[in-house]
């Protein structure tokens, strides 16, 4: 019987025996904090300079060693634990990637990957786009510090990515872009005159990573008056509707994922995901793939 109100579980004659203890497993500390329990190895990512923390169940008794403590160093929080395993204090030292080991006597049971990433800074410019004939953004420069800081939130725990504002600013196009800013270069039978994201990103920041430009409606199909798209990204320029869902931060960390190199997922097991395809319906997530091509 467990009385749970009192946090007392009853151990007596009668009480079910206790779970045998298992295999020694490495879980997360917190969540979107750069582990990755899903390959084999698990992985963590480590900032150079900086440490993160992780659980090891069943293993007591057993040793931890880093195999190369250059890279990263190994150990243990002395404190007792809720969830009764011990806390492991991962250091980074140098960019590089080792394991950390648990060995019983000169056998490895169980092990964990490290890569120790140095801190990669992605300097993004936004521009609030206008036409000659005035359609323009509804969106304003007080909301982009807010979104940098959900972008920051995202990427820095878990690939050690920063996000830096270079500048906000208004831009004029002196063209009547109509009702939707279109991508249609790639798209047969459409007036050359219809493609208009190139008038749209000559207005960028040449010395940015990263270039955003907010317009009022984007699409970059066949059909543009119906709303598919909430925002377009090639290379480091990205266009951003004003109809592209509440969760504004979110997706444009996902946008900033594409100029990093990780294409679309839609597979139901990768909503979790940051790179998840449909706006409001993605995770935040960075798992290690996407992690090692955004900051290698």
């Amino acid at each position: 019987k467990t009385w749970g109100a009192l946090g007392v579980t009853y151990t007596g004659p009668g009480a079910a025996p206790a779970p045998p203890a298992g295999k020694p497993k490495f879980e997360e500390k917190k969540p979107k904090d750069g582990f990755d329990g899903a390959v084999n190895p698990p992985w963590q990512m480590v900032p150079m300079s900086g440490q993160k923390t992780v659980i090891l169940k069943n293993a007591d008794n057993l040793t931890v060693v880093s195999r190369n403590p250059g890279i990263a160093t190994v150990e243990d929080d002395p404190k007792c634990f809720v969830h009764g395993g011990r806390e492991l204090i991962i250091k980074g030292k140098t960019k590089g990637t080792t394991f950390i080991d648990v060995k019983n006597g000169a056998t490895t049971v169980a092990s964990l990957e490290v890569a120790v990433k140095t801190k990669k800074t992605v300097q993004a410019s936004f521009h609030l786009v206008e036409d000659n004939a005035g359609h323009k953004t509804s969106r304003t420069t007080s909301s982009i510090d807010g979104w940098v800081k959900t972008m920051n939130d995202i990427f820095l725990p878990q690939a050690n990515i920063q996000v830096t504002k270079k500048r906000a600013i208004s831009v004029k196009i002196n063209k009547d872009l109509g009702a939707v800013v279109r991508f249609s270069s790639h798209l047969p039978g459409v007036p050359a005159s219809e493609h208009e994201w190139d008038l749209v990103i000559a207005k960028g920041d040449a010395s940015a990573d990263f270039n955003v430009f907010f317009v009022w409606e984007y699409e970059q199909d066949i059909n543009p008056n119906h709303d598919d798209t909430d925002a377009g990204t090639l290379g480091k320029n990205c266009i951003f509707e004003d109809h592209a869902g509440t969760n504004v931060g979110d997706t444009l960390a996902h946008e900033l994922g594409h100029t990093l190199g990780v294409n679309d997922f839609y597979g139901a097991t990768e909503k979790p995901l940051l790179m998840y395809g449909i706006t409001d319906q993605r995770g935040q997530k960075i798992p290690k793939a996407h992690a090692n091509t955004m900051n290698p």
